[in-house]
């Protein structure tokens, strides 16, 4: 008898990413392996009741559930935000907290989609660390410029977190980091993720490209500082295994030139949100 097998899946989504986040399931429902089941979990930023019927028609299909959590959002007030991160980009923080049950999940982004099975992600041995996350494809000097001492230079992308929740929460890691944001607002470059990476430096395991292969990666638009760096992009960049559409180039923009933009509108056609893409409404 084969194993059933399931994987934890936490993305955080206010009304207008619901067709993206949509996609994001989608593609990681068709890539899975026949034993394996989801949970996804979505924190819900007043997202309507319709959007959530049709989310739930996509992965019904697929005898996935989705389960739709909730979070104060007086607790992230005072964050710094930007037009292209909202507040509910911090959401992600307080994620040990809302899962008390759980012992291990994937965080990923809505802006991402998944091109084949992610158990190696979900068996990934975190030994003592407390997340697997994939280097930051742009910016190599955020700790140092946060003033951050640590042991190595590695800056991580939060956009996708294997995260270990039992450690989190014996080591309290969300209030620390909701902690950094309170008392340092004006280091906060890159939001969640500089207040993430200031506490959970050097405690963090390196990840292959390929699982979070970003756009200055797919796009060639950056140099990564090592030659070994730049090795392993070269190899993510001819076959990446979640693409992650972060920055300026995202497929659903009129002007994106990402090599994978025909691919999210491949598996978002087949999802309760289809778009035109001359449109690109969203």
């Amino acid at each position: 008898m084969v194993e059933q097998r399931s994987i934890s899946i936490v993305s955080s989504s206010n009304e207008a990413f619901v067709p993206h986040l949509a996609t994001l399931f989608l593609s990681l429902l068709t890539t899975k392996q026949t034993n394996t089941t989801f949970h996804f979990y979505v924190i819900d930023d007043d997202i309507s009741l319709r959007s959530k019927f049709l989310l739930n028609r996509t992965v019904g299909e697929f005898n996935a559930r989705i389960s739709y959590v909730t979070i104060d959002p007086t607790d992230f007030s005072g964050a710094v935000e930007s037009d292209r991160i909202p507040q509910t980009a911090y959401y992600r923080i307080s994620i040990p907290n809302l899962l008390k049950e759980n012992k291990r999940a994937i965080y990923m982004d809505c802006d991402m989609i998944t091109l084949e099975d992610i158990e190696a992600l979900w068996e990934a041995d975190l030994g003592e660390q407390l997340l697997g996350a994939v280097e930051d494809a742009g910016f190599h000097d955020r700790l140092e410029k946060m003033g951050i001492e640590s042991e190595t230079d590695l800056y991580f992308n939060s956009g996708l977190m294997v995260m270990d929740l039992e450690k989190w929460r014996e080591e309290k890691i969300t209030e620390k980091v909701l902690g950094f944001i309170e008392n340092n607002p004006g280091k906060l470059t890159f939001h969640d993720q500089d207040a993430l990476n200031a506490i959970l430096h050097d405690r963090w395991l390196e990840l292959d490209p390929r699982w979070n292969a970003q756009t200055y990666m797919m796009l060639q638009e950056k140099e990564h500082p090592t030659i070994q760096g730049q090795a392993r992009w070269d190899e993510a960049t001819k076959k990446p295994a979640v693409i992650h559409f972060c920055g300026h180039a995202k497929p659903w923009n009129a002007d994106s030139n990402h090599p994978f933009k025909e691919n999210y509108f491949d598996i978002r056609g087949k999802t309760f949100f289809p778009v035109k893409k001359e449109t690109k409404s969203l």
